[in-house]
């Protein structure tokens, strides 16, 4: 009878251990996925910005010469 009181709480603190690695696993990978896609995004960003931005300063660039400013 005694030896259900030890094995019970230590099979509870394996299991809760080996959860709690797996769960520690699976949020690392997580972090490492969402981090090389901020990389991405940083590098990205201004490229797409920049091809986005030109035409309109050109646009603008153009209009302002012929406004004469």
């Amino acid at each position: 009878m005694a030896l259900e009181y030890i094995v019970g709480p230590v099979l509870a603190l394996l299991l809760g251990a080996k959860f709690t690695e797996i769960q520690s696993k699976k949020a690392n990978k997580k972090i490492e996925e969402l981090e090389s896609k901020i990389t991405l995004l940083e590098t990205e960003t201004p490229k797409k910005l920049m091809a986005t931005l030109m035409p309109v300063a050109k646009a603008v660039q153009k209009l302002n010469q012929e406004v004469g400013l």
